[in-house]
């Protein structure tokens, strides 16, 4: 059921999820779902571009937010 819903997932899925996550850390401040925002924003971006399967999207996803973490630790650090 759930690989069934994955399946249907689209770039404005990725940008919906991407606006979730910016509405929350306007909500919970602390500048960590920002980048989870910045990240799925980032996957439905390149979706206008590539057709892809949602196994890259959820992979692309999960590559960008592990690689926004050094750049949230380095953005902490100067403010």
């Amino acid at each position: 059921m759930l690989i069934d819903y994955l399946v249907t997932w689209g770039k404005w899925n990725w940008l919906i999820l991407g606006a979730i996550f910016f509405v929350l850390e306007l909500l919970v401040p602390g500048a960590f779902m920002m980048w989870l925002g910045l990240s799925a924003l980032l996957v439905g971006v390149i979706s206008f571009f590539a057709a892809w399967g949602w196994q890259y999207q959820l992979i692309a996803f999960a590559v960008f937010a592990l690689a926004s973490i050094p750049l949230w630790r380095r953005f902490a650090h100067r403010v």
